[in-house]
């Protein structure tokens, strides 16, 4: 039997998994960022263990809703390009996760960085894709949200 994962691999992150043991940023709940451009509101948890999850773009609405939007979305879905990894150096943050290739078969890198405001905000100034091999300029802060709810870092995708 023929599978396009064999054809097409997905990319390898080349950022390492790291624990992080710091206090830079707080851990305890979700950032998240309004994209004007799209209207939509990322969120990405961060773990400990050096893991980095996206937990789905959201339309503007209330942050309750917004909450419960994501606790149904991480339990029904964990595809590869939710996942990735960071890692903070000094005041600087970079992190490095799977999109969805031009191909729309195979997953290639979205590489971020930028710098941290305090432990609650995170700039991200730069963001690199691998299936392009385009650098974007931009200026996308993070805001901190104390989340109880938070899902645990296991996936199949990065040990």
């Amino acid at each position: 039997m023929f599978r396009c994962d064999k054809l097409f691999p997905d990319e390898k992150l080349t950022l390492q998994r790291t624990n992080y043991y710091g206090n830079k940023l707080r851990l305890d709940g979700y950032y998240y960022c309004y994209y004007q451009e799209t209207d939509i509101t990322v969120v990405y948890f961060l773990f400990r263990n050096g893991i980095i999850r996206c937990a789905g773009g959201y339309s503007r609405f209330n942050e309750d809703n917004r909450e419960q939007e994501m606790v149904s979305y991480y339990h029904r879905f964990t595809p590869r390009t939710d996942w990735g990894v960071f890692i903070i150096e000094r005041d600087k943050i970079q992190y490095e996760k799977w999109i969805e290739g031009p191909s729309g078969v195979s997953a290639t890198i979205n590489r971020c960085s930028g710098y941290i405001e305090n432990d609650t905000t995170f700039h991200i100034t730069e963001s690199y894709y691998s299936g392009t091999k385009e650098t974007e300029q931009m200026d996308k802060v993070y805001h901190f949200k104390h989340f109880v709810n938070k899902p645990d870092s296991t996936n199949t995708y990065i040990k």
